[in-house]
């Protein structure tokens, strides 16, 4: 129920020249695209908002979880859903930017 976090050579592996299309890293020696870096990272929000979703199901269910247990996961998969949208949003505006450009 933890979010694996992103190092700084996982991004200058995803951000070097050629990555987008699975490359070789210079850096890192290994292959990482941007495709599979999104992807994980929307896996691991998803993980959270399953796991919010079966704890507040085992609350209701009357199993032994607390309370704070529960809204632990609620708040973590809440923020994770908050940061992936705000994310998108300045994801879609670059673009945006990028199609307004003239040539």
């Amino acid at each position: 129920m933890e979010i694996n976090p992103i190092r700084p050579a996982d991004l200058a592996g995803a951000l070097a020249p050629g990555a987008a299309m699975g490359v070789d890293a210079a850096q890192g020696g290994g292959s990482v695209s941007f495709k599979s870096l999104l992807g994980d990272a929307l896996a691991q929000v998803n993980q959270l908002q399953q796991n919010a979703d079966a704890a507040s199901v085992r609350l209701a269910a009357g199993e032994n979880v607390g309370i704070d247990e529960v809204m632990l996961a609620m708040q973590k998969a809440e923020l994770a859903l908050q940061l992936t949208t705000s994310i998108r949003n300045k994801l879609v505006e670059a673009y945006q930017d990028v199609t307004r450009m003239q040539i």
